[in-house]
């Protein structure tokens, strides 16, 4: 994961903690960022509730890949809610690439994620 944006937050070592881990396919280190009812939504797929949910999903989604690399090149706040941008640099497991756009909205409660929804297209994994 690499940030580019010289523009800092209050809740950009959050984003920074959630996409080192999204990024290591830690599913474990991703749930550790959220409340425990979490509502979570990847794209134009359902949403899901729960920290067992998103870390389900979340593991189903990394045995699909090899890896992934987030450059992060906008975070923005207000109070609560943080959004974030970029690109995401895929390699799928038979060693292809692929780099999208994404953008994520974070609202935030006691310092966890209580709502995570990225925007990304992953249809051409």
């Amino acid at each position: 994961m690499q940030i580019l944006t010289q523009q800092k937050t209050e809740h950009t070592p959050l984003i920074t903690a959630l996409y080192n881990a999204v990024d290591s396919l830690d599913a474990e280190g991703v749930v550790d960022q959220v409340t425990d009812d979490v509502r979570f939504q990847l794209g134009n797929h359902e949403a899901l509730n729960g920290r067992e949910q998103v870390k389900a999903a979340n593991e189903a989604f990394f045995s699909t890949i090899k890896a992934m690399r987030h450059t992060i090149t906008g975070i923005w706040s207000n109070g609560d809610t943080a959004l974030c941008d970029g690109n995401v640099h895929y390699t799928r497991n038979d060693l292809t690439e692929i780099e999208v756009p994404f953008a994520a909205h974070l609202d935030l409660y006691d310092g966890k994620i209580a709502d995570y929804r990225v925007f990304v297209d992953i249809s051409q994994l």
